[in-house]
């Protein structure tokens, strides 16, 4: 699972690099417009593919530090034992969930890919390496819930 672990890692810095762009478009995107009056037709859309990329690439590495937001009142409150049954059930539940989601997503690009599908821009692009990113981050996310499934002790 090192490799696993080190894919998520690897994608988070991705994701990094998404937020980066998207900011840096963003601004340009203002100076161009406001300062300039020349508006450009790609950043808008840049910034919304590197939003995808950003959310779907920092999915697994959240999962894999459990870093998403968690309410714990009802845990907290459980006995030891219950508390951990709890976990097991969340993480199974987020695990089909994630899985499932993935698959579907994967399916989806796969039809994307084979009817050369592109988006519906101004600038166009193939909607699959999208939709693709987006089931590679669910899956991966899936997996990292399994991995803690089977960690949760008693």
């Amino acid at each position: 699972m090192h490799l696993h672990d080190q894919t998520s890692r690897w994608l988070f810095r991705l994701a990094g690099g998404g937020l980066l762009l998207a900011v840096v478009l963003y601004v340009f995107e203002v100076i161009a417009r406001y300062v300039f009056n020349a508006p450009t037709t790609w950043s808008g859309e840049t910034v919304q593919y590197a939003l995808a990329i950003l959310i779907f690439c920092a999915l697994p590495d959240i999962t894999r530090r459990s870093a998403h937001v968690a309410i714990d009142i009802l845990p907290e409150t459980l006995g030891p034992r219950a508390s951990i049954w709890l976990a097991r059930f969340n993480h199974l539940v987020g695990a089909l969930a994630t899985g499932a989601a993935g698959w579907i997503v994967a399916g989806e690009a796969l039809r994307q890919f084979e009817r050369g599908l592109m988006t519906n821009a101004a600038h166009p692009i193939p909607r699959w390496w999208i939709t693709a990113v987006i089931a590679l981050g669910l899956a991966s996310a899936a997996l990292h819930f399994l991995r803690h499934l089977r960690e949760v002790r008693a």
